[in-house]
């Protein structure tokens, strides 16, 4: 029988030499395992030493461990003398430094635009102006009947109470004397004995409001704008000292001597002060004055120093919602709801029209702002929308 066929190579040498230890492998292989291997790494790996840095401090040690200088290394002088290993760099940022910035620093104006919150001065003593302008504060009955068409021949009648106080009333007559707008004919605080009757022709704009077009919603609002311009230009208010508000206007909703009575009205509450010649920044204040005690300090303050100083006084309605409006024949012809008015800052009008409430199916009311209003205050409204949650409701 043949010899089986041997695939181990032969290789002739001596039984000592490396290469034949290796019987069985591929010459080549065998010839590249024997070639000596690469030094080894060391197992330990020298660093340079540690500097103030974030390879020393641990995360959230505080920032007065920060350094105020920083060690490095430089080579020899050319002379032979031994540098300093104390390097301190000429403009060391602030930041890394941990000094104080300087003063002109803190003078910027876009850091010191919230360094002056407006204040509300003092509660002035009882006398016979404040004790009178409080008394405006007394609501009356109204008994409101409206009477509108309904089909060919019908005739709707809906009746409902709604209240006005003695503030109101007065906003009422003023703007009957002074200028030629759709108001309510009503009587002064003085004439007034028992609940208050009117009938007026028409229906609320609220229950008209879903069913009209575009083009009608358009026409109402253009209406609207023109009732609006006539009101904010026609109805001047109390001049005053220039020294003690802006542009020599007095502030609010009535005067008597030097004191004014300054309102906000919500669906829930009414806030009220008396105040001597109150200016914008006061009026400011005060819509703060009535801020939840959990509303920290600096919210407050990011808050009222959106507002500014100088802003023109208009007379302002202070509600305007479809709730207010009777219409009769696509025409406006009555516009109910004075008591929240007076002499405000322009944009007081346009970020409480927002905050009147309407129903659920007429909420595109609101967007017909841009054609009711001539100017818009949209940084206001957005600092207000923020003032409005932090009160209390």
């Amino acid at each position: 029988m043949a010899d089986k066929l041997c695939l181990t190579p032969i290789i002739d040498g001596d039984k000592d030499d490396p290469l034949s230890k290796m019987e069985g492998l591929n010459p080549e292989r065998a010839m590249r395992l024997l070639q000596p291997r690469s030094p080894e790494l060391p197992t330990k790996i020298a660093v340079g030493p540690l500097k103030t840095g974030s390879n020393a401090l641990k995360l959230g040690v505080a920032t007065s461990h920060k350094p105020t200088v920083i060690k490095k290394e430089l080579p020899p002088s050319q002379n032979g003398g031994s540098q300093s290993l104390v390097y301190t760099p000429r403009n060391l940022p602030s930041m890394v430094a941990g000094v104080k910035r300087p003063r002109d620093h803190l003078d910027d104006s876009e850091q010191q635009w919230c360094s002056n919150p407006p204040t509300l001065p003092l509660q002035p003593v009882p006398n016979e102006h404040t004790m009178y302008l409080e008394s405006l504060l007394t609501p009356r009955c109204l008994l409101l009947t409206l009477k509108s068409r309904c089909g060919s021949s019908g005739q709707s009648v809906s009746t409902q109470y709604r209240s006005i106080t003695d503030a109101g009333l007065l906003l009422g007559n003023a703007i009957q004397y002074h200028l030629d707008l759709p108001v309510l004919q009503l009587p002064v605080p003085s004439e007034v004995e028992g609940t208050i009757k009117r009938v007026v022709q028409g229906e609320l704009l609220e229950n008209a409001w879903y069913d009209l077009t575009p083009e009608a919603k358009f026409a109402y609002a253009r209406q609207l704008r023109h009732i609006l311009n006539n009101m904010r230009s026609g109805m001047n208010p109390i001049r005053v000292s220039s020294t003690f508000s802006s542009k020599g206007a007095m502030l609010g909703s009535a005067s008597s001597g030097p004191y004014s009575l300054i309102l906000d009205q919500h669906l829930l509450n009414t806030y009220w002060a008396v105040r001597v010649k109150p200016t914008c920044r006061q009026f400011v204040a005060f819509l703060a004055a009535s801020f939840v005690q959990s509303v920290p300090t600096q919210v407050a303050d990011a808050l009222t120093c959106q507002f500014r100083s100088d802003y023109n006084i208009r007379f302002t309605h202070g509600e305007l919602s479809p709730k207010n409006i009777i219409i009769q024949n696509s025409k406006i012809v009555c516009i109910l709801g004075w008591e929240s008015g007076g002499w405000y800052p322009e944009w007081w009008e346009y970020v409480k029209f927002f905050e009147a409430r309407t129903a659920p199916e007429n909420q595109d009311w609101y967007d017909y702002a841009r054609d009711i209003f001539a100017e818009t205050y949209p940084s206001e409204l957005v600092a207000y929308q923020g003032i409005a949650r932090c009160q209390r409701q």
